[in-house]
């Protein structure tokens, strides 16, 4: 049998925290803040175009696993910036991302229901 042939060459993996992984790592982190009675995830899909659309979820799992979509972003497969929030709002590179992103995860709003789910899973 004849030896396949490569045409693919050399892949390049681009370097850097994407969007994604730095959503999965603050997902990560909320399950150890709230000791657990709320945790997070973050499900990725695709849409025609090229783009990928990634929610950012608050699971409770006293509440049959409830989920509520805290948030979600959007930007092209082939670049991971600039994303575009569904409000038509535009982050252009990773600092504008790193500065919303703490300001959407410890606003008020936020807070209120991460403190109203820990309350109704304490129940």
């Amino acid at each position: 049998m004849a030896a396949q042939t490569d045409f693919w060459g050399e892949i390049e993996v681009i370097g850097g925290p994407t969007p994604l992984s730095i959503l999965r790592e603050q997902a990560a982190l909320l399950g150890t803040k709230t000791q657990n009675l709320i945790e997070a995830k973050v499900e990725t899909y695709g849409a025609e175009g090229g783009t990928l659309h990634h929610s950012f979820r608050l699971v409770v799992p006293a509440l049959d696993r409830y989920t509520y979509e805290l948030f979600s972003i959007s930007h092209s497969v082939l670049e991971p910036y600039p994303i575009v929030l569904p409000s038509r709002i535009v982050l252009e590179n990773e600092d504008k991302f790193k500065d919303w992103l703490p300001k959407k995860l410890s606003s008020p709003e936020t807070k209120e229901i991460l403190g109203n789910l820990i309350s109704q899973a304490r129940s």
